[in-house]
């Protein structure tokens, strides 16, 4: 042991009266939806053309109430929806699930 540290293997370099590099500061990030060349045109270049926002259309939902449900195509026409419907029973749940939502979602467009 006394071999290591006649060496020097054990010396620390002083580092208290080095100084730290310095680097340039990072560039801005580019937006990922822009094109660089599609840029717009800076504010003093006079070819500034207002571009009208974008119109969003609402749709209106449909309201679920008492009376809707409780009217001919509501409930009531729930219980003929699977008149006709035949399951397969064991061993196929998924394709009979299936079914079942495709005729519960027709019913519902049809409310």
């Amino acid at each position: 042991m006394l071999e290591q540290e006649e060496n020097g293997l054990f010396e620390i370099p002083d580092y208290e009266h080095v100084e730290d590099e310095t680097f340039p500061p990072f560039p801005p990030p580019a937006s990922p939806e822009r094109d660089p060349a599609d840029a717009e045109p800076e504010e003093g270049s006079g070819s500034g053309v207002p571009v009208p926002p974008k119109r969003t259309v609402k749709r209106n939902l449909p309201k679920l109430d008492a009376t809707r449900l409780t009217s001919e195509r509501g409930l009531p026409a729930l219980r003929h929806v699977f008149d006709k419907t035949k399951f397969k029973g064991k061993g196929h749940e998924a394709e009979d699930l299936k079914t079942l939502i495709r005729h519960m979602e027709h019913w519902a467009h049809r409310l």
